[in-house]
């Protein structure tokens, strides 16, 4: 899932831009990105995901040392 919102927002059409500035030769064109509701869906997403595999990981962990010790044990203490 993380794999696929990163790639989702790596696609150019996700992102809205609009160009400011006159059409001069000594203007300097600006672009500016505006974020999509899209962009805005995938990068919660994106944090979401990040955030499972963080808990997964510290679960994982606090669980491993119970591993050694009798149910009951495990389960009082």
């Amino acid at each position: 899932m993380l794999a696929v919102n990163v790639g989702f927002l790596a696609l150019p059409g996700v992102m809205f831009s609009s160009t400011n500035g006159n059409n001069t030769l000594k203007s300097v064109h600006q672009e500016t990105i505006l974020p999509s509701s899209s962009q805005i869906a995938s990068t919660l997403s994106t944090e979401a995901s990040i955030g499972s595999i963080m808990i997964v990981l510290l679960l994982a962990r606090h669980n491993r040392s119970k591993q050694e010790l009798d149910p009951s044990e495990a389960v009082s203490g």
